[in-house]
């Protein structure tokens, strides 16, 4: 996944109007409570060349609780629920928890986990359509958020892509796929126990 990639996006949990998202995407954070699917996710350098490439899945509720299992280039799971995030990398058998406060502007899990509130910490912009999607472009209006700018693209009340601008100047690019809204899930789903022998961070 790539750690300055996992620091990106985590902001979404404050709400952006309707008239500044627009109708249609408006209407996915007015309809759509659950979501579940898989992503990928491609890392390319300044010069376009791609560093990493990443896949998993995704589970949603909101507000505020998701989960990522990335499958590829390694494992790694970030769960969220309520006021804690937790970053679980097996392969360092090390499980950090941060403070979801703290959290804000990190990694896009929350990116549709919120309910929608964005305006006072972005600047907004509409883009034009390409790709068969129509997008829309954020911008921090703070400093240390380590990325430049967000922008989605989606068609109708789906969001199909995330690319992000980080300050090293690479881009992600996260499409999803085989989405599926509204199902039920588990509460289980979204709680996160640290296994034995693991260590632990707090951030």
């Amino acid at each position: 996944m790539g750690r300055g990639f996992l620091w990106t996006v985590l902001w979404w949990t404050v709400l952006i109007p309707a008239p500044v998202f627009g109708a249609d995407l408006a209407r996915f954070f007015a309809t759509v409570h659950t979501l579940r699917g898989r992503f990928t996710q491609v890392v390319r350098d300044r010069r376009g060349h791609v560093v990493s490439r990443g896949r998993g899945r995704l589970w949603l509720e909101r507000p505020g609780r998701f989960r990522w299992d990335y499958a590829a280039p390694y494992h790694e799971q970030i769960v969220g629920h309520g006021r804690q995030v937790w970053l679980y990398d097996p392969g360092l058998a090390q499980a950090t928890r941060y403070k979801a406060s703290a959290a804000l502007g990190r990694t896009p899990a929350l990116l549709l986990a919120g309910d929608g509130r964005l305006s006072r910490l972005f600047v907004v912009q509409t883009l034009a359509r390409h790709d068969g999607l129509q997008w829309i472009q954020l911008r921090p209006r703070g400093h240390g958020q380590g990325f430049r700018w967000i922008r989605i693209g989606y068609q109708g009340a789906r969001i199909d892509r995330i690319v992000v601008g980080d300050a090293m100047d690479q881009t992600t690019d996260i499409r999803l796929h085989d989405l599926h809204w509204d199902m039920p899930l588990p509460a289980s789903t979204f709680h996160f126990r640290p296994p034995p022998h693991t260590a632990i961070v707090y951030q």
